[in-house]
């Protein structure tokens, strides 16, 4: 597993390199109205997407213009986790790939275990939102059988592991890593998390650490 993320991270990165591809350090509130994509809402439709996350949202998805799909739609809802994100039953079924609808569903609970988004700074915030849309960028790969099985196959500790950290990647690769190394951080270092949890995120998704490896060599300011 070690070795598999080490080869996929160094042709990554080579792969980002070759690109020409560049981070930008750090967003903030103003940067909505620099760097909002109109391609994003051209083809996309933001359902109940909350007032205050929404310069986020759309900071992040300006980094996504190769995303297709019919709607995505916020839900706020009792959850063990800050965000989780999915294609609607009905349009995985129904929908072609570029037309299906996809759920971002937002923690409602005020439980100190829990990561609120109203917690989460704006630069970190939009590392989270971005993971979610590489998510859908995966799904939008897959047959309906290809979701099946890769949500099969995410009840095994190991291959969810593989899968999260391969989605931490892509966000890099889109021009986000660190954004991402902010949240990532956020929940190790600054967060009201617990201990199982921040336990839980550090042995699943990629560490602060592997980001920074990756991502410091294609820093801008």
């Amino acid at each position: 597993m070690k070795l598999f993320l080490f080869v996929f991270q160094f042709f990554l990165c080579f792969n980002i390199i070759a690109q020409n591809i560049s981070l930008t350090r750090t967003f903030d509130s103003s940067t909505y109205y620099i760097n909002n994509s109109p391609t994003a809402n051209l083809i996309l439709n933001l359902s109940n997407c909350p007032k205050e996350n929404e310069s986020q949202v759309l900071i992040a998805l300006s980094y996504f213009p190769d995303l297709k799909c019919k709607e995505i739609i916020f839900k706020k809802r009792k959850i063990n986790t800050t965000l989780n994100a999915r294609p609607t039953i009905g349009s995985l079924i129904f929908s072609k790939r570029k037309n299906r609808t996809y759920v971002i569903r937002i923690n409602s609970t005020t439980s100190d275990s829990v990561i609120s988004l109203k917690n989460i700074p704006f630069n970190a915030e939009i590392g989270l939102f971005a993971h979610e849309f590489s998510h859908f960028l995966d799904y939008q790969s897959r047959s309906v059988f290809g979701i099946i099985a890769r949500g099969i196959s995410y009840s095994n500790k190991t291959s969810k592991a593989k899968f999260e950290k391969e989605i931490d990647l892509q966000t890099i690769k889109k021009g986000l890593g660190w954004q991402l190394y902010d949240w990532s951080n956020y929940v190790q270092n600054e967060s009201n998390a617990t201990g199982k949890y921040k336990q839980f995120k550090y042995n699943t998704y990629m560490t602060p650490l592997e980001i920074l490896k990756v991502i410091q060599p294609l820093t801008v300011q």
